[in-house]
């Protein structure tokens, strides 16, 4: 029988009215708390865990649900987190440390994380299914007050209930709409919640457990009003309604009758279905309709979402994605691609020139560059013919956006298709091409480009005149000779533009383009043991004839660098190896440190730096 400080609301079920409600399921494997409030559970346990196998699950990072966390731990309970709330629960002090405190317009409720960091031994991710207490327990991603949020659905005694956090508290009502504010006015935060609301409608429960207010009986009813209510927003917000809308039932439109788009990519994705009802997708990066972000570039703010998969189902009766083929490693486009492969095991292909990027991104110092390692199944040589399911494919090298991406090339339906990533696009008023359309190159420098790679691009493309072009981010292109001319234009732009704004000539001393003489891998180095830390790298010659560089790492007072002396040709790029060790006894998080380059008589300072961490757990 339950202690009296416990109220049973199911059997098997008991809830606890701590800072949060705090529920505690029985199963034959143990018992699973949702969320621990101040951990006031810590002292009844017994009343309800009938052996000592009790997990904790938090649905968000607010403390008034997470903190006891600690308490519960120490009574031997095992503690498991969203993932996507992982900085703020495990390590607050560097959360506080990075967040913006002067001139902030940023109103997300992270200032509510923990102060200390919890206990969390492992991570729940999104639209799993793990088995926790001898219940199967389902992950829905439900953003809200929180960014990172989810909910818990799992069937109890027959009966499927969903705890839901503070996203429906009760029939019509949340738990407080001051989280909902993400930025400095606006009501961000009511757009995820109202879709949240409706995929937890999608998981068919019996009833809603709320961590704040009251149980709901009816979900359909409960969500409804609270659909209606969030609506009046509108009434002190104007605008908002019309962010407040469903999705078709029907995700992704036809593009050919074998090549369809999905409506709902923030960077566009593409599938390509074979006869045999296999789904390729080239790339998959977050969605635009599931999400709704705050200002700040959080990694959260990125928390990709499944699309296109509803259409796949009704149009060809797949629920999957069977093989990704990348066009480059920028998050937009890849940020999904670690979610496929742990909901439906996604073979992952890839360019060989970037393959590195996605599975060890800590290596790397580029922009837009995804934090989760994605699995490289294939390696795909360039400019060598592939088939994926009868279908020929060819990728070629191309710079410019990113000198780490492809030109997909491959024909479907007896069409000519390339994929161009990033690389080409044309600014007007819509997403397709016309003929006002003035074409634009989109080149990042700190993506890596060199002079002559818009040209090099176009080349591919009159070599291969596709009827049909597909980008990252408009709708498709049908190439015609103006818009060959825009394009052929635009680069040699790039070139001219370029040499007449820098010294970029043969006979004088630059690092071309990108203006980078070298990079350190990794480039965040761990040494949590302390020792020497080895880098890997690569310099540049800025001079046309033959050199000898030096080079060293400059860290802190009292560190020892390596010094390495390299033969280089002209213009000639090489690989590099270098060590430092710091002093014995060293505690440090993401230190920089500098690779400085002399090259012939002439120094150019610390062309390159990494971050390392010395003596601690964690980067």
């Amino acid at each position: 029988m339950a202690h009296s400080v416990w109220e049973r609301v199911e059997e098997d079920v008991f809830v606890l009215r701590d800072s949060c409600l705090v529920y505690a399921v029985g199963g034959p494997g143990g018992t699973v708390l949702v969320n621990a409030g101040t951990g006031l559970a810590a002292e009844h346990l017994g009343a309800v865990a009938d052996s000592k196998n009790v997990t904790v699950l938090l649905t968000h990072h607010f403390r008034d649900h997470t903190d006891g966390a600690i308490r519960l731990a120490g009574a031997g309970a095992t503690v498991l987190g969203p993932y996507w709330e992982k900085d703020y629960l495990i390590d607050p002090e560097q959360h506080f440390r990075e967040r913006q405190i002067w001139n902030s317009y940023d109103n997300r409720w992270d200032r509510f994380s923990p102060v200390r960091p919890l206990p969390v031994t492992d991570w729940m991710m999104d639209y799993e299914t793990r088995s926790i207490a001898g219940l199967e327990w389902e992950v829905v991603p439900t953003p809200g007050a929180s960014q990172g949020a989810v909910s818990y659905v799992v069937t109890v005694n027959g009966r499927r209930l969903a705890f839901v956090g503070e996203t429906v508290c009760g029939t019509g009502r949340t738990g407080r709409l001051a989280p909902l504010q993400y930025n400095y006015n606006d009501f961000t935060g009511a757009v995820n919640l109202w879709r949240s609301a409706g995929r937890i409608l999608d998981a068919k429960p019996d009833r809603l457990l709320p961590s704040m207010g009251e149980t709901a009986e009816d979900p359909p009813e409960a969500i409804t009003d609270l659909k209606r209510n969030l609506r009046r927003l509108d009434e002190i917000q104007p605008g908002l309604r019309h962010e407040l809308w469903e999705p078709d039932a029907d995700d992704i439109e036809e593009v050919l009758p074998h090549l369809f788009r999905s409506k709902y990519a923030n960077a566009q994705t593409h599938f390509v279905v074979s006869e045999s009802g296999k789904v390729l997708s080239i790339d998959y990066g977050y969605n635009t309709l599931a999400y709704a972000s705050p200002g700040k570039q959080h990694l959260s703010n990125r928390r990709p979402f499944l699309h296109g998969i509803r259409g796949l189902k009704r149009r060809f009766g797949v629920d999957r994605i069977d093989t990704v083929l990348v066009s480059h490693f920028h998050d937009d486009h890849v940020n999904g691609i670690p979610m496929l492969q742990r909901v439906f095991g996604s073979e992952v292909w890839a360019g060989e020139n970037f393959a590195g990027l996605l599975e060890d991104p800590p290596r790397y110092d580029r922009p837009c560059l995804w934090h989760e390692p994605a699995r490289v199944e294939r390696r795909l040589p360039l400019a060598s013919p592939f088939e994926w399911e009868g279908i020929p494919i060819t990728l070629h090298p191309m710079s410019g956006h990113t000198r780490f991406s492809t030109l997909i090339c491959m024909e479907v339906d007896g069409v000519r298709v390339a994929h161009t990533g990033d690389q080409i696009f044309f600014r007007e008023t819509d997403a397709a091409y016309g003929p006002e359309a003035r074409p634009f190159t989109n080149h990042v420098y700190k993506n890596g480009l060199d002079i002559g790679c818009y040209r090099e691009t176009v080349g591919y493309l009159q070599s291969f005149r596709p009827e049909l072009v597909l980008t990252g981010h408009t709708l498709p292109y049908r190439p015609d000779d103006a818009w060959y001319g825009k394009i052929e234009s635009v680069a040699a732009a790039f070139d001219d533009v370029h040499l007449d704004l820098m010294s970029l000539s043969e006979d004088e001393v630059h690092f071309g383009a990108e203006s980078q003489g070298g990079k350190l891998k990794p480039y965040q180095a761990h040494a949590p043991q302390g020792g020497t830390v080895r880098f890997e790298g690569w310099i540049l010659n800025p001079f046309p004839a033959e050199k000898q560089a030096r080079l060293a790492l400059v860290g802190p007072e009292g560190w020892e660098s390596e010094n390495v002396a390299v033969d280089l040709g002209p213009r000639e790029q090489v690989d590099i190896r270098i060590e430092i060790t710091p002093p014995e006894g060293t505690v440090c998080r993401r230190q920089p440190v500098g690779l400085d380059l002399t090259v012939g008589d002439r120094p150019f300072g610390q062309v390159a730096e990494a971050l390392v961490t010395v003596g601690c757990p964690r980067f």
